[in-house]
């Protein structure tokens, strides 16, 4: 008889040999690449069935069911895992279980700063800007937003941050 434990880790180790069947929440650019202006593939519309190859940072890299293989972000993916539709759905949640202690739906992602080839390769995008600043809230939102659900003040001291010309100075020396 087989021990538990090795049991699951060939379980867990089957299970990543397999592609992980997945959707496209909404419309998006199949990349060539993990980076946003890597040449696009094909565009892929909301709902679209992919399989996913392997995840990368931010990015999955996955197969589409007309064979185009490239990589997408993973805010735009939604697995499939634990679904009924898969036909290993029972086993992936378990599988999903015994990797990560939980067997909800909830997707967490997270990039852990930058590599330094990626810093090199970094080039200014004043569009993503002007679409960030468009992101903010005007001081009485801010404060509208606070009363709607009875958040209330605190003073923080300031933490001093350097102005932009000291910390350019600093950088020469």
């Amino acid at each position: 008889m087989m021990p538990k434990s090795l049991l699951i880790i060939l379980l867990c180790a089957s299970s990543l040999a397999l592609a992980d069947p997945g959707s496209v929440t909404r419309a998006t650019d199949l990349k060539d690449k993990p980076f946003l202006d890597a040449p696009t593939v094909t565009r892929l519309a909301a709902g679209s069935r992919v399989e996913v190859q392997t995840r990368k940072g931010a990015w999955a890299q996955v197969s589409t069911r007309d064979g185009k293989s490239g990589w997408l972000k993973i805010l735009n993916l939604r697995s499939a895992t634990g679904s009924s539709g898969s036909g290993l759905g029972g086993v992936n949640q378990l599988l999903s279980v015994a990797k990560t202690g939980s067997s909800g739906n909830t997707v967490t992602t997270g990039v852990k700063g930058l590599s330094a080839e990626q810093i090199k390769n970094a080039r200014p995008n004043p569009q993503e800007v002007q679409r960030m600043k468009s992101y903010s809230a005007s001081s009485e939102e801010a404060q509208r937003f606070a009363r709607s659900n009875r958040l209330e003040t605190r003073s923080v001291k300031d933490i001093g941050l350097a102005s932009t010309e000291s910390q350019s100075n600093r950088g020469s020396d």
